[in-house]
């Protein structure tokens, strides 16, 4: 898996957690607590999906280090996106669409999203 940070200098450890999600059709909103007392928000304007998981159900994620390392990623191939795209139905795989990970402690969000998201301080 080919994996690249996305970079935010406000915040780059690992140690992480998903406070909140909210989509409302133009947007999903994530907010992230960082060292347990930074709070962040990540917004994707218009994506097309996104999931939330178990870190525990991702385990391919955590063989590269890039990933383990950081919290928030672009990811290049073998992630949510290459799965998706080997299905028939999948019509967006033609498309500029690009994944995101956003890491947690326990639940970690996939995003497919043509666009990089905001990220800032709350």
């Amino acid at each position: 898996m080919k994996a690249s940070l996305i970079d935010f200098p406000c915040y780059t450890g690992n140690q992480t957690y998903i406070e909140s999600l909210s989509y409302n059709l133009d947007e999903l909103k994530i907010i992230v607590v960082a060292d347990s007392a930074i709070r962040i928000e990540v917004i994707f304007y218009q994506p097309i999906g996104f999931r939330c998981l178990d870190e525990g159900d991702m385990l391919e994620y955590w063989e590269n280090p890039e990933v383990t390392k950081n919290w928030i990623l672009q990811i290049h191939d073998s992630g949510w996106l290459s799965q998706e795209s080997m299905r028939n139905g999948f019509l967006s795989k033609s498309s500029e669409v690009k994944e995101y990970l956003i890491k947690g402690l326990n639940d970690c969000v996939s995003v497919l999203d043509s666009d990089c998201p905001s990220v800032k301080l709350l």
